[in-house]
């Protein structure tokens, strides 16, 4: 998805930026500078401010679905070690705490494999009182 919309940026870049501004510069009147100007500000500026929190709005809808299909059908623990819901528990750990996208990807992997060996050792006896919990 990402691919897609840094294609669509670079055709825009490559066609909208330069026709719109050689427009403006030999043939707009000046009821239509307004609107040149903006458009090819927000092409190579703005374009990435709308469409990377849509972006990351769509990973984090498509991760908790697969969490929801994974619940209904017992799969969950497969589902939380998926690609998609990594990067979108990743994306969300970076945003919160204003971090960068690597270091969060490093707490996300340590806090996976503490809890990758609680739940190896959740079946074992416990060495307090015999019991299994």
């Amino acid at each position: 998805m990402i691919f897609r919309a840094t294609l669509i940026w670079v055709i825009g870049l490559v066609t909208i930026v330069p026709f719109g501004t050689y427009y403006l510069l030999f043939h707009a009147g000046k009821d239509q500078y307004a609107i040149l100007i903006v458009g090819v500000l927000f092409w190579i500026f703005g374009y990435w401010g709308v469409v990377g929190p849509v972006l990351a709005a769509v990973r984090v809808h498509t991760a908790f679905a697969a969490l929801e299909q994974a619940h209904a059908r017992g799969r969950l623990r497969e589902a939380m070690r998926s690609e998609q819901t990594a990067d979108a528990v990743i994306d969300l750990i970076a945003a919160e705490n204003r971090i960068p996208r690597f270091l969060a990807a490093r707490v996300f992997r340590f806090f996976v494999g503490k809890f990758g060996a609680v739940d190896s050792q959740a079946g074992a006896p416990d060495a307090g009182n015999g019991r299994r919990d």
